[in-house]
């Protein structure tokens, strides 16, 4: 076993935690304000977005600079008081590592750009005009083409899938493998004990004389072209095995957005150097519904819950991973908006958000929370469409405008699903600025009002909750117990977590009417945590509506 087999990820976007000298941007020091508070709601990892150096054109994935904390963060100084600090609470810290680019102010890049002679033009793609336009009709995931010019006038253009500024590496060159290897190795002897690989399924690229064969769109975005190749695990292998050479126990969390089950058992084999689990938005268990929504890009549609889809979803991932990873457990993260605001959920009832929390975290995985989740925080809600600055937003307010969508309409649709929402400052109290700054936080708009002050002495708060619920999660038969969905009614979600001598059965009633459930074993259970007064009567469990519980055998869990 490793450390992490038994970790509980609490996910940080430092700009929005705690702002500690009131510049209205959070920083390394208000994250060590907070310690306490994370140690006390049960998590034993702290994931931390970027805090490289970074001109911030996509809030610190184009870094300039790896081996120093961007100035807004922090110092040195302040991150390794940070790894003291978290390291005497026990606390695991990973690191956000953006490996499939830099950003366009990176010395490799501006060598490259500058100097005909570069020993870094290797270090990136490039490629000439063909007949007076890019090399292909790719499209970025930032909107436009995966192509843009050295200079004007120049028959060169660099390839980056996100936005211009942030240039893709060139990963079939062994010196890009062994510099970011060398990179994660200098935070590794800071103390850090893994990293979140960004993007690293992107790091091959097909043949780029290739075209998209989709004339729908000027620059169709098309992954088939540089998304989970066959080369990625030849890149990742040798970049793993540089790492675990330095230190065997780093955890590594792969980021691999449209990566199915199979592709993520792939990258996650024991056997093999890749890494230690993977997150992808495959897992969350939600649908889309299209109705209504033809014109709407797939990231910005409306989602609905099916549990039949979130069962089926979560047998299939966890029968694949069994003998091989632990799935991750996530309802949201910095790139996608609050799941409370994204998911149409049939209630705002607290007892539902147990419920889903309960569902999600105590099946067989490791449980990423994004920061507020606890709380049952929301996003923010901007006035204005000329709020929403990146270029995703931009496409689709001109699209739905020049289909005469009402301003109104589209501003709506924005506030539930653009990932900045998401974004906002950590809400601590009811004062001003939430008690996150004294000073106007760097992404402001209208917010909703839970906070820690409010729900900490709440017995029955969202937070009280969570915290118990991880406390249970950390027991060893919710953490490495086998797991086996049952058969139920449609509107029930039933598991078994099972170990030699301990024995869980988690219930859900996901709907709005009371339900009875007769349970599938003949042992003496008592209730270790739910979301109403629980009563067994002859082998029976009453639930109410969106009510949810854990039971256990005696013998077994405290």
């Amino acid at each position: 076993m490793k450390w992490y087999d038994n970790a509980i990820i609490y996910q940080i976007y430092p700009k929005s935690f705690q702002d500690s000298n009131d510049d209205g941007i959070g920083d390394l020091p208000g994250i060590i304000q907070r310690l306490d508070y994370i140690k006390q709601l049960g998590v034993n990892t702290i994931w931390l977005n970027p805090i490289f150096v970074s001109p911030q054109v996509d809030n610190g994935y184009d870094v300039s600079n790896y081996f120093a904390i961007d100035p807004s963060l922090g110092t040195i100084d302040d991150f390794e008081k940070l790894m003291t600090e978290a390291h005497s609470r026990n606390l695991h810290v990973i690191l956000d590592l953006p490996i499939n680019h830099t950003s366009d102010q990176h010395p490799w890049f501006t060598d490259a750009i500058n100097n005909k002679n570069s020993i870094f033009k290797d270090y990136y793609i490039w490629d000439k005009q063909v007949d007076g336009h890019e090399p292909n009709n790719w499209g970025s995931f930032f909107g436009g083409s995966v192509w843009s010019k050295v200079h004007p006038d120049s028959e060169y253009y660099y390839f980056h899938l996100f936005d211009k500024k942030m240039p893709d590496l060139n990963w079939k060159n062994v010196e890009v493998q062994k510099s970011m290897a060398d990179i994660a190795k200098f935070w590794i002897e800071k103390g850090v004990d893994g990293f979140r690989l960004d993007a690293f399924i992107h790091m091959a690229k097909a043949n780029l004389k290739q075209m998209a064969l989709d004339d729908s769109e000027k620059y169709p975005v098309d992954d088939t072209f540089f998304a989970n190749l066959p080369e990625v695990k030849k890149y990742l292998g040798g970049f793993v095995s540089q790492i675990k050479e330095e230190n065997s126990d780093i955890f590594l969390l792969g980021e691999a957005a449209s990566a199915n089950v199979y592709q993520a058992a792939e990258y996650t084999q024991p056997d093999e150097n890749g890494c230690d689990m993977v997150v992808s938005s495959d897992n969350f268990g939600e649908v889309y519904d299209d109705k209504n929504f033809g014109d709407i890009p797939k990231f910005f549609r409306p989602r609905q819950i099916s549990l039949d889809r979130f069962k089926n979803t979560f047998v299939k991932w966890e029968s694949v991973l069994a003998n091989t990873s632990f799935p991750a457990l996530t309802w949201g993260n910095h790139d996608i908006s609050r799941f409370v605001d994204r998911l149409k959920l049939p209630t705002d009832d607290i007892k539902l958000k147990k419920s889903l929390a309960m569902m999600m975290f105590l099946q067989r995985g490791i449980p990423i929370i994004y920061y507020g989740e606890e709380i049952g925080q929301h996003g923010l809600k901007y006035e204005n469409l000329s709020d929403f600055d990146d270029q995703r937003a931009v496409d689709l307010i001109k699209n739905l405008r020049s289909k005469k969508v009402p301003d109104k309409q589209i501003l709506e649709l924005l506030n539930d699903q653009d990932e900045m929402t998401a974004r906002g400052p950590f809400q601590w109290d009811n004062s001003e600025y939430v008690g996150f700054s004294h000073a106007k936080p760097w992404n402001w708009a209208e917010h909703s009002h839970e906070n820690v002050y409010q729900e900490l002495p709440d017995t029955d708060s969202l937070l009280n909750f969570y915290q118990r619920l991880l406390r249970l999660k950390s027991n060893d038969c919710f953490t490495l117990g086998d797991y086996r969905l049952l058969a139920t009614d449609k509107k029930m979600f039933v598991f078994e977590r099972t170990t030699n001598d301990k024995y869980g059965l988690v219930i859900i009633n996901f709907s709005d009417e009371e339900k009875d459930y007769q349970l599938p074993v003949k042992m003496s259970l008592r209730t270790a945590l739910s979301n109403q007064k629980i009563k067994i009567v002859n082998g029976q469990v009453h639930l109410d509506a969106w009510g949810c519980c854990a039971l256990v055998n005696d013998g077994g869990i405290d």
